[in-house]
């Protein structure tokens, strides 16, 4: 298996020229989330912390952007001796919806560099064929009745990644969602987590799971759509780069399960109201703001005219040592970058120039992302109100599907 290329990075500079503008042009990145109330509305704090998270903090600090179980260093103080209110992170400050709105804006450029990444190579349609029986992946278990079941290479490799995950305690978070649940092995590695209760466990509300349609979308939808025909023969190379993207949107589309909270916290009598009616149409209606909708596409295509095209350097000055020159540089390929991205939002061009269609990254949002979110926010006040969701919100379907 040949490791994915490094050829084709994205320069630096380019990777941040358009955030301000991106951000300025919508303040809410959450279709859902214009329609709600102020983010004062949250859970009650919890008193339990952990001493481990699953994986590493990024920097000296945790993001509250980020589900983590919380450290808490009882010696930690300031210069002072004096603990800082700024080092302390409650669960209301997790579960607002400032903080969902601040963990949805990294989630995009996550799902869009995955996306070009996976565009690099061609479709490679054997990696989801399931031709035979590839065996069981290591560290994974086999439900009854599925010992000769076949696979794909995807499959295999997807089963195999969270077997491993699971081990050093993954989906311990509220935020992660196993594709194959019924494959993870029954004893973890490491020592139990605790972590804040976000989420709601009646009804199983907590367990709402949508992987199963969104990786059947992603298969046939999604990768036809930012792939080129044919095969390269770079099979794993694909499969990683496959287990990116599903991961990142798998996460992106299951925070609407926070949402959905933070939106029941706020206003329980009335949810309770549609729900006992069995209004799923009345609920989904709460959910969506079309205006805010439109603002989320247009950026997700800005940023992927922005992120999917190589810098214009012809337009940049001559790189010298000395510092002067930094603020010229930067300017000259900030207005490059933009100038570019213009344009690739107004036509869809030959695309002699981009990674990946910015028009393609749309329709991913347009017609998986945003209504997927939706469908499992219904379903999970649906189930938080102590009721079955409809037939067309079950964990195999898209509502938008025809049943």
């Amino acid at each position: 298996m040949r490791l994915l290329s490094t050829s084709k990075q994205i320069p630096s500079i380019c990777l941040t020229l358009l955030l301000v503008t991106a951000n300025s042009l919508t303040p809410c990145p959450c279709e859902a989330l214009a329609s709600s109330p102020s983010s004062s509305q949250s859970a009650p704090r919890s008193t339990t912390s952990s001493p481990f998270s699953w994986r590493g903090n990024r920097g000296s600090s945790m993001s509250t952007s980020s589900l983590q179980a919380v450290n808490v260093d009882t010696d930690a103080t300031t210069t002072n001796g004096v603990e800082s209110d700024e080092d302390q992170v409650k669960t209301s400050d997790i579960l607002s919806l400032d903080s969902i709105r601040s963990t949805l804006i990294r989630q995009e450029e996550t799902i869009i560099f995955a996306l070009i990444e996976r565009a690099q190579y061609r479709h490679n349609q054997a990696v989801y064929k399931k031709s035979e029986n590839l065996g069981n992946p290591p560290g994974s278990v086999v439900p009854e009745g599925l010992e000769d079941e076949p696979s794909s290479f995807l499959e295999y490799f997807l089963i195999g990644t969270e077997a491993l995950h699971y081990a050093v305690r993954r989906f311990t978070s509220p935020e992660e969602n196993a594709f194959f649940p019924d494959r993870l092995p029954q004893e973890k590695v490491m020592e139990e987590l605790e972590y804040p209760n976000l989420l709601s466990s009646v009804g199983g509300a907590i367990d709402v799971n949508f992987n199963e349609i969104l990786m059947k979308k992603y298969i046939e939808v999604v990768v036809p759509s930012i792939a080129v025909h044919g095969d390269d023969e770079q099979h794993g190379s694909t499969v990683l780069c496959d287990l990116a993207v599903l991961q990142a949107i798998s996460k992106r589309v299951h925070y609407g399960k926070f949402v959905a909270e933070s939106k029941y916290l706020a206003d329980p009598e009335g949810y309770q109201r549609l729900v006992d009616a069995g209004d799923s149409d009345g609920v989904m209606e709460l959910l969506t703001n079309s205006a805010v909708e439109a603002k989320v596409l247009r950026r997700a295509r800005l940023k992927a005219a922005t992120y999917g095209r190589e810098p214009l350097l012809a337009d940049m000055p001559a790189l010298k040592t000395s510092k002067e020159y930094d603020s010229s540089i930067v300017a000259a390929a900030a207005a490059a970058a933009v100038v570019g991205a213009i344009e690739a939002m107004g036509t869809d061009d030959d695309g002699k120039h981009d990674k990946i269609s910015p028009s393609m990254v749309e329709s991913v949002y347009r017609d998986i992302i945003i209504p997927l979110t939706k469908d499992i926010e219904v379903a999970y006040l649906f189930r938080r109100c102590g009721k079955e969701p409809p037939p067309q919100f079950a964990p195999d379907r898209m509502s938008i599907d025809e049943l």
